[in-house]
């Protein structure tokens, strides 16, 4: 059985209420600057036993566990942003995995609750199926779910009829354009907003007549 032996513990500055907590040359996270000094009132640098140790730790996961709470409560976030957000804090793999998965179990992630929210938002905004699975792929959902949410909740007519209010400012915006450089522009800045090329051809063609049809 292995004997703990002491650790150096070093408290750096993060901002005016938090302060980094480093053991061994190894951050472990954040805690307010009041509950420090109360741990340990003499000094940013200092050898700690292994009874404090492990109060230190203990301490780290009730400040991980709050803090992602409260980061979950504000809005609706994947496992993804949610392991990224206790990271940018500073805190060790050993306390992230065990807070993401007890959300998890509690249900206050979800990441299809995520994507649905998120593909229903995007839609609405007239996005298209590419940019909505390429940004949810982001966020850390696969493209299999997000693919399969997209099917499941997009409406045609809805899509179709946004698409078209797209492709009728663009000919605004081009109107002094000749009419092949007005569909080469309209056509590729729909495609880099992630619309296929199967999806813009019949809503321009609906719309579009003789020269410009080419």
């Amino acid at each position: 059985m292995a004997v703990m032996t002491q650790m150096k513990l070093t408290i750096r500055a993060k901002n005016k209420r938090n302060s980094i907590v480093v053991l061994d040359e190894i951050e472990w996270g954040v805690l307010p600057v009041g509950t420090l000094r109360h741990l340990f009132p003499f000094g940013d640098e200092l050898e700690i036993e292994p009874d404090e140790v492990e109060l230190l730790k203990k301490e780290l996961e009730k400040n991980a566990w709050s803090m992602l709470v409260g980061y979950l409560a504000k809005a609706e976030h994947s496992a993804l942003q949610s392991r990224r957000y206790l990271q940018r804090h500073s805190f060790h793999k050993s306390i992230i995995e065990p807070c993401i998965e007890l959300c998890i179990q509690k249900k206050y992630i979800d990441d299809r609750r995520f994507a649905q929210i998120y593909v229903q938002n995007y839609l609405q905004k007239g996005k298209s199926r590419r940019y909505v699975v390429q940004k949810l792929y982001e966020f850390g959902i696969g493209s299999d779910v997000t693919e399969e949410l997209v099917t499941e909740l997009s409406d045609g007519e809805l899509s179709a009829s946004l698409l078209k209010e797209q492709i009728v400012r663009l000919l605004h915006k081009h109107k002094n354009e000749e009419p092949y450089k007005r569909k080469e522009k309209t056509f590729s800045s729909l495609y880099r907003k992630g619309f296929s090329m199967d999806e813009i051809a019949p809503v321009w063609h609906e719309l579009v007549r003789g020269d410009d049809d080419v």
